[in-house]
């Protein structure tokens, strides 16, 4: 007999909603402030508006939409402020889950994410959007490596406020390549299994990440 755990597990209408939604917003389809409508959202994806409004109520308390009496449902928004501490925040738990897997770091891992900074070097995607996603799988590798489950709780949260906060990077562009060098430095500070020189290296990487950002939202401002 099959195993059950074998079986592909069917998402309901709300998740599929809510994918929908939070990829929209991450993509740039829908822009902080936008107003998003129920029904043209049911009616683009040929479904009832309770999942819908179960989706959103999911989006809200992840902080990526708000629901305002008057106004409606609209795309979150973060002010300097808040894109500042979450920077802030970011590097202490990235330094931390660096640190951590300097530690325990296998040869096979080590590996593995090689090859991941490669396809990130090597990447053929000009829009920046594929750069990102591959970006993103390396910073989870070093989570998943550290082992520490609550570590991965927070990345979670971090992945979420990133949403708000990305915007597409072209391979040309030289934050990306100089991206590319601290990955390489936090790569080579993990191979020497040096715990101080990993945390430093991610919190470095952050760092810069958040200044080109601030950067950015003041010229968008502009």
């Amino acid at each position: 007999m099959a195993s059950q755990s074998n079986k592909p597990v069917k998402r309901s209408l709300t998740d599929q909603v809510r994918e929908h939604i939070r990829n929209g917003i991450a993509e740039g389809i829908y822009l902080p402030g936008d107003r998003l409508v129920e029904g043209a959202i049911a009616s683009e994806l040929g479904v009832s508006r309770t999942p819908i409004r179960e989706a959103m109520r999911i989006l809200e308390a992840e902080g990526l939409i708000a629901m305002e009496p008057w106004k409606g449902i609209t795309v979150a928004g973060l002010s300097h402020k808040q894109v500042s501490d979450f920077f802030a925040y970011r590097e202490l738990i990235e330094g931390l889950a660096a640190e951590m897997a300097a530690s325990v770091v296998t040869d096979e891992e080590l590996e593995r994410l090689d090859q991941s900074l490669i396809s990130l070097e090597q990447g053929l995607d000009p829009s920046g959007v594929e750069l990102s996603s591959r970006n993103e799988e390396f910073h989870q590798m070093i989570f998943d490596i550290s082992g520490n489950r609550f570590l991965k709780q927070s990345e979670a949260v971090i992945d979420t406020a990133k949403i708000l906060i990305w915007k597409p990077i072209r391979r040309d562009n030289e934050r990306w390549k100089l991206a590319q060098n601290e990955h390489r430095k936090l790569f080579d500070a993990l191979v020497a299994r040096d715990p101080k020189a990993a945390r430093l290296a991610a919190q470095e990487h952050v760092r810069n990440s958040g200044i080109n950002r601030a950067a950015s939202l003041v010229e968008e401002k502009l």
